[in-house]
């Protein structure tokens, strides 16, 4: 795989509200979390920690969709 990455912190953006930028998975989902005051690196790890759980959080309702999907609930294919 050309690139193995399945969370990181993105990036850190100090505007009107200090959010952290973190990327998930190999599709590179992006959550931002709002960054609380105090030690910088704590203040980031604590937001790891919230992106973390719904990132978590997503993954297992992504996945309880597709098994619906695939039992016919939800109302089967997806058309666009």
């Amino acid at each position: 795989m050309a690139d193995e990455t399945t969370f990181e912190l993105a990036s850190v953006q100090f505007d009107a509200e200090p959010v952290a930028v973190f990327r998930f998975g190999y599709e590179r989902f992006e959550l931002r979390a709002r960054l609380g005051s105090g030690n910088l690196e704590h203040v980031i790890a604590s937001a790891a920690e919230v992106a973390a759980s719904v990132f978590a959080r997503w993954s297992h309702e992504a996945l309880a969709f597709a098994q619906r999907v695939r039992a016919g609930e939800d109302g089967g294919l997806v058309r666009h």
